[in-house]
């Protein structure tokens, strides 16, 4: 691990994580990788073991750079406010022209899991926005904000999707103004009190 402190490990898995986003895994080439780094083959093999060790940090990196914006919506008193929120945070990054199209997570969804370690990887992700939502849903709904028959796991289970539909609409059809369709109709599905 000493070889990590002769680069910027973060600039580098930066690079690698807009690479793979926006080749996709599978056609992203180590030479790829190497341009984009500015790393050789041997840095990048001794830092991160082969191209999906660099794949996996990066998706972690990416998690950590891009993931825990939208989330912290959740804490928001007012869960619904929060939901929208985390919704229209990641349809800003969506509109950022610097970012690659969709959502690096979703795009290697879209593409296969290409080993168990990475599909374990975007599940867990997927599982900790979920886990996320239920716990604000069921915040809302002990406090009365939602209905108290309201089933927290099912709607953070809907608001997930409709996080990573976001993300495949981007990705295939690359219009912002369609993905704020989206987000309104699923804010209209939020529970209300009767």
């Amino acid at each position: 691990m000493a070889r990590l402190k002769e680069f910027d490990v973060d600039r580098v898995l930066d690079r690698a994580a807009e690479t793979f986003w926006r080749l996709g895994y599978d056609a992203t080439s180590i030479q790829d990788l190497e341009e984009a780094t500015g790393l050789g083959r041997g840095s990048l093999y001794n830092a991160f073991g082969d191209k999906e060790g660099l794949f996996l940090a990066a998706l972690d990196r990416y998690g950590a750079k891009y993931g825990a914006s939208p989330l912290r919506h959740l804490e928001e008193r007012d869960v619904a406010r929060g939901i929208r929120s985390m919704l229209e945070d990641i349809l800003a990054r969506m509109k950022n022209p610097k970012n690659p199209q969709g959502c690096l997570l979703t795009n290697a969804c879209l593409q296969g899991p290409g080993s168990p370690e990475i599909a374990d990887k975007v599940a867990a992700n997927m599982k900790f926005m979920e886990d996320r939502l239920e716990r604000a849903i069921a915040r809302a709904r002990d406090s009365g904000q939602i209905p108290a028959d309201a089933e927290p796991r099912q709607l953070a289970r809907f608001y997930g999707a409709v996080a990573q539909s976001l993300g495949v609409a981007h990705k295939v059809l690359r219009d912002t103004r369609r993905l704020q369709d989206i987000i309104e109709v699923a804010m209209q599905a939020w529970p209300t009190r009767r």
